[in-house]
């Protein structure tokens, strides 16, 4: 009787493998038709909706990582990190990171871009780690991090060396120069805007307006606070340092600099 139930169970077991097996065979084929034609519409509620279908059957990057983009691209960033959340595939990983740094969430990001360059050395996670430690305003660790690019990926190391190193036009430009490509934050327009013959206290100032624009405020308080050590009676430079502080958070110290600014130009506040 016992070898008879065991044949049973054998049997059961058997059948049940070949049933989820054959399942997920048709879930991946199934899924991919949802893929397909995610891409073959020009519609993006067309698209988002194929996309999430397709992801009720299997979730993986070739579904994830565009239906993120859409949701992103729609503003609907708390659905992109939810479908992230939990996965650890490194390009999904990498792109969580960048959501985090988007959102400013800089703890949340450096976590993610670790996770994933501890799976698998990569110049994504690198780039981002790049960024996070300019949010926190650590040149330093940025640089350490770009050493590390320099080695699997030197055209995006020069590219990302550039914007390290704003604050010195001349070393980022050259690091520019050397970049067979870079789209980081326009810096192709910044530096067909200006150029080495201007003045170095004038372009410090343009470097800190451009991190404060991209929102690096710790840098830019960095940088705007070692411009005024060198002249403390640069109107436009209390100017940029005010709003800093503003956008910081911190309206004292953004007041501060405003009333330095009239001191130092009594119309300021007409310009």
């Amino acid at each position: 009787m016992n070898k008879k139930k065991t044949i049973i169970l054998i049997i059961i077991a058997a059948a049940s493998i070949i049933i989820l097996t054959g399942y997920m065979f048709w879930a991946d084929s199934k899924a991919s038709d949802y893929i397909k034609v995610s891409r073959e519409t020009t519609d993006i509620q067309g698209k988002i909706l194929a996309l999430e279908k397709s992801l009720t059957l299997r979730g993986k990057p070739d579904n994830i990582l565009p239906l993120v983009d859409l949701y992103i691209a729609i503003g609907k960033n708390d659905s992109a990190e939810k479908i992230m959340v939990g996965r650890g595939e490194v390009d999904i990983l990498n792109k969580l990171g960048n959501l985090y740094l988007s959102e400013n969430k800089v703890k949340e990001a450096e976590n993610t871009f670790t996770k994933a360059k501890n799976k698998k050395s990569n110049s994504d996670s690198l780039k981002g780690l790049i960024l996070v430690e300019l949010k926190k305003g650590d040149r330093g660790v940025a640089e350490n991090y770009l050493n590390q690019l320099s080695d699997l990926d030197p055209t995006s190391s020069s590219c990302y060396g550039a914007f390290v190193n704003l604050n010195d036009f001349n070393k980022a430009k050259n690091s520019f120069t050397k970049a067979k490509q870079c789209n980081l934050y326009d810096l192709d327009k910044y530096f067909a805007t200006y150029k080495e013959a201007q003045n170095p206290l004038y372009l410090k100032l343009e470097a800190t307006n451009k991190y404060y624009s991209e929102n690096y405020l710790n840098l830019a308080e960095k940088d705007i606070l070692t411009i005024l050590k060198e002249k403390d009676n640069y109107r436009d430079a209390h100017i940029m340092a005010s709003k800093i502080y503003d956008k910081m958070g911190d309206q004292t110290k953004a007041n501060e600099h405003k009333q330095k600014a009239l001191q130092i130009d009594p119309l300021t506040q007409t310009k």
